[in-house]
This record gives structure tokens, sequence and C-alpha cells, in this order.
């Protein structure tokens, strides 16, 4: 019997390095301002590690981090002038998850103060006037314009499914609780999630399918695409309807089942309060101690953290009382296979001293802990359109799948074009 020959992984290992140093060489050249730090020689490409990493399943791709996601010995100063010096010793249990699935981290990237107040230096890869969104700024950033093709965000209100919609990134926020915050920031346990960015729909379905055992279960038999009425009007929605009424068509000349839904006064009046409620006393809560009436710190976020202080127990306790209802209210009217089809912006990006876009057409999804994607759709007027794709919880991969369906009902060019 002929022994087996061991395999060459060396053309393959040299791929991965010059690929790696074209990814560092196209940040070094970027004027995004992404990043707040990169690594010029990823551990991962070492001789004593190359070949482990090459026969992974991600096989070496470089990704970017938020910072405030930990990564060991690396800056990670939660966009915060109060933890500036900050660098931890150990990695986000995330981060140590997509490093054994053979991933590399290439950089940190930059994020509002403590992912929530003042913007980032960063700006939007479509045009350098306009703002990238917040929170999650550098990471959708680096993915819009083709800097990384994966990164990692939070989501506590809107700062993946915004900021992806304003920079032309596949954005995912899971079901609350999916995927551990282990050596995350804690900013709202109630509201905090992890947050993905991947350049294309299939990157971001095969990264989640290796990385969270939740997203294998089987989707749905049946879709039914349900059109949620914005509760908010504004002129920069008409992208979206006109994109919905293309997905109305399709649905009817496929036999694709839909329907449309005016959400219940009691959830759109009480949404926003509930969020704003949840998000200050827990927001005090961790962190009033050490940052209240901090000199490194913005008034903005000082007034979240006064806020905080001011509201009573009580009424934070009937906050997450009236949360629960909503989300049972919202649950009983959607079946297994309902996908909503929703805006992801309010239209497209302000000005960067305009601030970082509204939170309108995310908060009420990131409240119930429900998944959300979302998924550019080419440009119009110099920036990407999107569509926000919200499914029940639990529904993670019937939501990714339901993505992909609708992409190929709606899609007439490329649809993630690179910015100018």
């Amino acid at each position: 019997m002929t022994p087996l020959k061991p395999i060459d992984h060396r053309p393959a290992l040299s791929h991965l390095r010059a690929e790696t140093q074209a990814t560092i060489d196209r940040i070094a050249r970027s004027t995004l301002n992404a990043f707040t730090s990169v690594l010029s020689e990823p551990p991962g490409l070492s001789d004593d590690t190359a070949g482990a990493l090459i026969r992974a399943p991600l096989k070496g791709l470089p990704i970017a981090v938020k910072e405030v996601i930990d990564v060991a010995g690396s800056p990670c100063g939660y966009g915060c002038l109060a933890f500036e010096d900050r660098i931890p010793l150990e990695n986000a249990e995330i981060v140590d998850q997509l490093i054994g699935l053979g991933a590399q981290v290439i950089g940190i990237t930059r994020s509002t103060e403590m992912a929530i107040a003042k913007p980032t230096i960063t700006v939007n890869p479509w045009s350098p006037g306009h703002s990238p969104g917040g929170s999650s700024s550098g990471s959708a950033a680096a993915v819009g314009a083709g800097l990384v093709s994966f990164a990692l965000g939070t989501q506590t209100i809107g700062s993946v499914i915004r900021p992806a919609a304003y920079c032309g990134a596949v954005g995912f926020k899971p079901t609350h609780g999916i995927g551990s915050l282990k050596g995350v920031l804690s900013l709202s346990p109630t509201l905090d999630h992890l947050g993905f960015f991947a350049d294309t729909l299939e990157r971001m379905t095969g990264v989640l399918h290796l990385l969270m055992s939740e997203h294998r279960q089987q989707p749905s038999a049946s879709f039914r695409w349900v059109f949620v009425e914005p509760w908010f009007q504004d002129q920069g929605l008409k992208p979206f309807f006109r994109l919905r009424e293309q997905l109305r068509r399709s649905c009817k000349g496929t036999g694709i089942d839909s329907a449309d839904l005016i959400l219940p006064t009691p959830i759109t009046r009480e949404e926003a309060e509930i969020t704003d409620t949840l998000l200050c006393v827990e927001m005090f809560r961790t962190w009033g101690d050490s940052l209240l009436g901090h000199p490194g710190t913005s008034d903005l976020l000082q007034g979240f953290l006064r806020r905080g202080q001011s509201i009573a127990d009580a009424n934070y306790q009937r906050s997450l009382e009236r949360r629960q209802t909503l989300i049972d209210h919202l649950e009983s009217l959607l079946g297994d296979g309902d996908v909503i089809v929703f805006p992801s912006v309010m239209g497209p990006p302000p000005r960067l001293e305009q601030g970082t876009g509204s939170r309108d057409p995310q908060r009420l999804w990131t409240l119930l802990g429900m998944p959300a994607l979302n998924l550019p759709l080419g440009q119009s007027g110099g920036f990407p359109i999107n569509l926000q794709l919200i499914a029940k919880r639990g529904a993670d991969r019937h939501l990714l799948e339901s993505a992909a369906i609708i992409r190929q009902h709606l899609i007439q060019s490329p649809p993630n074009d690179a910015p100018p």
C-alpha cells in the first residue's frame, strides 16, 4: 500500500500571508479613521501556528473588532477618554470563538463613546462628509469600504443595523441572549446584543452557522412577508416604500404569502419610553459610580447617567413588565414563518455635524430582543438602500434564509456596490 503524501500547505500559506498583508495595506491607505489600532503581524501567521490556521473552517479570515469587545493586548477603550489607556489581558469569549474557527483579528475599530454617546472620528465610506452611523461606526465603515470582509460590533438600540445601512454592509443582530457577552462592554443587560457585519449575505450566513449552534435549527417550511407600517414619517423613507412595493408585486407574481400589519398603539406609543428607562437605569447602575461627573466623559453621556439616577426603581420595574407585555403581544401577532419587512434607517446618512442618525427604525426590535438583519439592495442618490428584516425570537436561521429569498426577488443590480 502506497503511503499517503503529506499535504503541502506552503502555497495556501503563502496566499494567506499575501491576502493578510493586502488587508493591512488597505487599512493603512484608508482615510476613513475606522480603526484605533491595526496588528501589523497577526499572531496566527507565525510559523508555529499558520498550518493549523489554514486548516481551520475560516482559513485565516481577517476580522475587525469593535473597541468595546476585548482583544488581549490591544487598546480597547470603549471610545471614552476615561478608558483611553485600557488594554485587556484576555479576549472576549466571542473573539476566542472566532479565533478558534480560524479567524485572524486584524485590528480594533472605533466605537462611539461607551457605545451610546459622543460620535467617533470615523467617516462614511460613501461620502466623507456624512456619518457612518453609531455606535459600531468603525466596524461598519471598514466592511462597507471593503477594508475587511467581517467585523464584530454590538447593538443596544440601533448600533449594528443603522451603521450597516449607512455604510452598505450586511448587518446582523441575533436574538437577545444568543452569543456570549463575556468580555463585552455591559451597557444595558436587558438590551445589549452582539452584532456582526459582513461584505456578503453568504459570508454572514456561513460564519454564523459555524459560530452559533442556535442558528442551526431548521428554518420554517414556509415564509410570509409581513409589511409593518412605520409609525414615524419622514421623506427619507421613499426609497424604502419603493422597495416595499417592488416586493409586494413580486409576492403576487410568485405566490409567496404576504400581509400588512399596523402595530397596536400600546406598542408604538410606549416602546421609546420603555427603552429609554431601561437603558438609562441600567447604565447608571453599571457605570454611575465610576463615570458620573468624570471629566473624561461628554455632556451627552453625563445626561444618560443623570437620567438613570433620577428614575425611581418602581418605574424601572414597571418598564421591565411592560417590555414583557409588548413581547407577548407582538409574538401573538406573528406566525412562525413570518418575517417583518421594515426600514433600516430613516433615509440617507446625516452630515457628520448632525449626529449618527435616528434610532427610531431599530429601537423596537432591540427592545423586544428579536433578530434583525440589514440587507443592502443597491444604491440611490449616491448612498446604499436597504431593507431591515426581523423575525420572531429564536428564528435566527429562518431570518437568514428569508434574506436570501428576498434578495432573489429584489436585486436588479449587485447588492453591495462598492463606495465611489
